[in-house]
């Protein structure tokens, strides 16, 4: 083991490796060190009615319950909550969540892939460049369940990913669904 270097948790999978070895500590012991600014929040999202935007946090809300996604900070972020959208822009909706919890999910994303090929290598770029799961990363039932109970609420086409807290994309300001 390098001098200085702590030793990884037993049972550490491959996340959290890949992390230590980027931040040179393991994936628990690493601390959001980015302001979330949270100044200039929409009270309802551009292009949503306070109505629809009800109905379209109920089904995020339900949509995070039925995929069995875990508690964390469910929130609307990016243009429509800053209020600089165009016509054509997306809701992008994430679920913010700790070091451990992503990396498990992540670890749940790996598992589906096989090791070196583009799909994996695309995914954890992903993972540890943005922080970020995409719908995709989180599987055909997922992103079934996504555009049963979350999309026909929205007027947008709906983004929604796992966002790592203190990761690349984990910026604001954030309009909270929950």
């Amino acid at each position: 083991m390098a001098r200085g270097k702590r030793p990884l948790a037993e049972g550490a999978g491959v996340i959290a490796r890949m992390a230590a070895a980027q931040f040179g500590k393991p994936a628990a012991g690493i601390r959001a060190t980015r302001a979330v600014r949270t100044a200039a929040v929409r009270a309802t999202p551009q292009g949503f009615t306070d109505r629809q935007f009800r109905r379209f946090a109920h089904g995020a809300r339900r949509l995070q319950r039925e995929a069995g996604l875990p508690a964390g900070d469910l929130v609307v972020h990016g243009s429509r909550v800053r209020g600089t959208a165009r016509a054509k822009s997306d809701i992008d909706v994430a679920l913010r969540v700790d070091d451990r919890t992503f990396f498990e999910l992540a670890e749940k994303a790996l598992a589906r892939t096989y090791p070196g090929t583009r799909l994996r290598n695309t995914m954890m770029k992903r993972i540890n460049g943005n922080g970020q799961l995409s719908s995709f990363d989180l599987g055909p039932e997922f992103k079934r369940l996504r555009l049963d109970l979350l999309d026909p609420h929205s007027p947008q086409v709906v983004q929604f990913s796992v966002l790592r807290i203190g990761g690349k994309l984990d910026t604001g300001p954030f309009r909270p669904l929950a």
